[in-house]
Parts: structure tokens; C-alpha cells; sequence
């Protein structure tokens, strides 16, 4: 099956067929070959060896593509310093939030993305989390060498086998753990949208900006609403520049009559509900509806990072699905089997460094865990502080990623 199969770009200076060895004891089974970049030979033997062969210009069934970026902390122009918001830490750049619209969109298929290093060859060990950054959200990233690795990796260089070695680690970590891409994200806030033509820009900004800030939201395709859409939502957005069909309405509307909150502005349509007072928010006027209220803006949403912050202060950070403490520039996934008994969260640090001394709350009766890395092949043990409707995880030194995974 596609979704099964692990990809790895083979590099153009790998020329000689005999490169096929540097693929023994490695969980790379899938070659995706650029125009040119290996021969005929080359690539008859790589099939005796059972190995697929994928051209990205046709994806098989069942895979689909995405444009990437180079997970890490976003630099400045100049590549001195980073980039961040007006507050806060750096801002990162991930491809989390776009794994999650495409396997939306396209139930069924496993998204590939195609994030090639910068020309800046990248430190060795941000290899593993280029891995981590797609795998966590249910996605692969297409392994992709910078060339002087690659040609280090050639030549037999002890550091670049050291490297190499890491990169096909972090990759088989994964690809033994397939049944977590099975679960289902976990989030109390929802985002209503198409995603596309006049939408786009916002409601995939939002996205990107709401993962920067570790909020775990939901994507919930205007097009494909029904009743369990809404499942465990405390919140959802509707900013699109059009109001809501009818049937769409009804629906929103269905969720805040039960006791949701709507958060929406004038492209709505008439205000729903009756005045009501709510927490002060300059920008903001509060309508109760039912059991549940609506944050109906002033003013059209024009600047998606504002709208993003506005919305974590209305839902309210005590109802964090996930909350990290001291960890830098991070970024998580919390996603929960089908029968709710077990969880995992996986949280990646994009500073070179590492981290000390994190902790995250998490949500959810938790009674036992375990703490994964990429560093070693077996589980440590986690500290954790059991709460009422919540547990505290207190975790050890870790590098670029640790999975907690938790059982009821």
C-alpha cells in the first residue's frame, strides 16, 4: 500500500548503481526520481531490489504531493537573526497545518510533502525533525539530501554515515508507529471554511498561525458539515468573505444553541442571537444564542495574525488541548485513538539546542504514560501529575522531538 511505503529522493550524484547499497537496513522502499537524476540501470536494479519507483510529474494512487517549506525557525532576511511576531517566540515554519487541509480534502490519500533543504546546507541533525515535522501530522516527508551530504554520504565520510544513519533512524521510528497516523486530532477550536479562491489567504493563514501558537484547531470543510463536525468544540471561526449557506448556518447555528461559541464578523449576515455581555475584547460585540453566545466583530477580518490571537483569548487558554511550558520554539500534534482510551502527543522543538525542564498539560483523563525520542529505541519513563480533567507531563532533556504516549 502506498501509505505504507517510506520516500526518499535519490540524488543526482549518486550515479553508480553500487549507491543502491547505502539503502541496505534502512526503511526506504520508495525512490522518487527526478527527470535524469538516475539511469535505466540504475533503476532496474533498484526494482529486482524491490524497491518502488515513483516520478513526481505521475504520483501513484492513493499519494499525493505537497509543496513544503524547510521546517525550522523562520530567519530574517540575511540569515542573522529570526523572524517573530510583535510578542513571543520566533516564528517557526512547519508543514503540520498544510498535512492536515490536504488529508482533509482528500480522504483516504497519504500526503508526500516535497520540502527540499535550503541551499544553506542545514545542520545534519535537523534532519530527524524534517522527518518528525510531517510524520506527527499524519504525513511523510519526501527525505531529500543536500548535496554535500549526499556526496559525503558517497564518499564513506564518517560524520555523514553518522548522519545518514540518524535520518533512516528517525524514519523507521515512524514507519514502525504507522498506527498513530490513525487517530484523530484533538482540538476544542474549529475553523469553517473552504480554504480556496477568496478564502484562502485567511482561512490558511489561520491554520499556519494558530499551530505557531501550539493551538490545537480543527479544519472543518464548509462543504462536508454534518452534526459530528462540531464533536468536542468549545469554538469555531467562520471568516469567509461570503455568509454562510443556509444549510451551513443552520448547522453553526445548531452548535451554538447547544452551548458553542461562534466567533464571526459582518460577512456573516444579519447578527444572530440577542445582545448580550461577554469578556471585554476591544473589536467585539457579544450575542447570546441558546445555550451558547457569538463574538460578532466590528469590522471585517483583515489581518488573519490578530484574528488567530483574538480567538485563543475568547476560547481561553484554560481549555488548551495542549499547553507547553519553557519550550522555546515548539510545535505539537495531540491526536486520540478511535476508542478515546489512548493518546499521543508529539511535540517537536525546532532550535538546535534541545530543551530542559518542559512541561506540557495536556487534556483528557490520562492515568499512564511513556516518553518516546528519536534518540533511543525503547520508552522512558514520564513524570506526570494527575489532574482533575487534565495531566501534567514533566519531561526529561529531549532534543529536537519526544512523543508522549498516554492510556486512560
Amino acid at each position: 500500500m502506498i501509505s505504507e511505503l517510506t520516500p526518499f529522493r535519490w540524488p543526482a550524484s549518486w550515479k553508480d548503481p553500487s549507491a543502491l547499497a547505502l539503502l541496505g537496513d534502512t526503511p526506504f522502499d520508495c525512490l522518487v526520481c527526478e527527470k535524469g537524476a538516475a539511469s535505466d540501470t540504475l533503476l532496474a536494479q533498484a526494482k529486482q531490489k524491490g524497491l518502488a519507483i515513483v516520478d513526481k510529474a505521475s504520483p501513484p494512487a492513493g499519494a499525493l504531493f505537497a509543496e513544503g517549506v524547510w521546517p525550522g525557525v523562520q530567519l530574517a532576511r540575511g540569515q542573522a537573526a529570526a523572524s517573530s511576531g510583535p510578542t513571543g517566540n520566533p516564528w517557526v515554519d512547519s508543514n503540520g497545518w498544510k498535512i492536515r487541509l490536504e488529508s482533509a480534502r482528500n480522504p483516504g490519500s497519504c500526503v508526500w510533502v516535497d520540502a527540499k533543504p535550503p541551499d544553506r546546507p542545514p545542520l545534519a541533525a535537523s534532519y530527524p525533525r524534517a522527518i518528525a515535522d510531517c510524520a506527527a501530522y499524519g504525513g511523510r516527508w519526501i527525505v531529500t539530501l543536500d548535496q554535500q551530504l549526499a556526496g559525503d554520504i558517497a564518499l564513506g565520510k564518517a560524520d555523514a554515515l553518522a548522519a545518514w544513519k540518524a535520518i533512516a533512524g528517525a524514519a523507521r521510528f515512524f514507519k514502525d508507529r504507522k498506527a498513530w497516523s490513525g487517530y484523530a486530532p484533538v482540538a476544542v477550536l474549529g475553523i469553517v471554511s473552504d480554504f480556496s479562491g477568496d478564502n484562502e489567504f485567511m482561512g490558511q493563514e489561520l491554520l499556519n498561525l494558530l499551530a505557531r501558537t501550539n493551538q490545537q484547531s480543527a479544519i472543518i470543510l464548509k462543504d462536508r458539515v454534518s452534526a459530528s463536525s462540531f464533536a468536542g468544540m468549545r469554538a469555531v471561526i467562520y471568516a469567509d468573505v461570503k455568509a454562510p449557506a443556509p444549510g451551513l448556518r443552520s448547522r453553526i447555528m445548531g452548535f451554538v444553541e447547544s452551548g458553542g461559541t461562534l466567533i464571526t464578523g459582518p460577512n456573516w449576515g444579519p447578527a444572530p442571537g440577542t445582545p448580550s455581555s461577554g469578556p471585554d475584547l476591544p473589536g467585539y460585540a457579544w450575542r447570546a444564542a441558546g445555550k451558547g453566545r457569538v463574538a460578532l466583530a466590528q469590522a471585517e477580518f483583515g489581518d488573519p495574525y490578530a484574528l488567530a490571537n483574538e480567538a485563543v483569548l475568547i476560547v481561553s487558554h484554560r481549555y488548551d488541548s495542549v499547553r507547553l511550558f519553557n519550550a522555546g520554539s515548539a510545535g505539537s500534534s495531540y491526536t486520540a485513538a478511535p476508542d478515546g482510551k489512548r493518546a499521543v502527543v508529539q511535540m517537536l522543538f525546532y532550535t538546535d539546542r534541545g530543551v530542559t525542564s518542559v512541561t506540557a498539560r495536556v487534556s483528557g483523563k490520562y492515568r499512564t504514560g511513556k516518553l518516546w525520542t528519536l534518540d533511543g529505541p525503547e520508552p522512558r519513563p514520564i513524570e506526570m501529575d494527575l489532574q482533575k480533567d487534565a495531566v501534567e507531563l514533566h519531561l526529561p532533556t529531549v532534543s529536537q522531538y519526544a512523543a508522549a504516549e498516554l492510556e486512560t
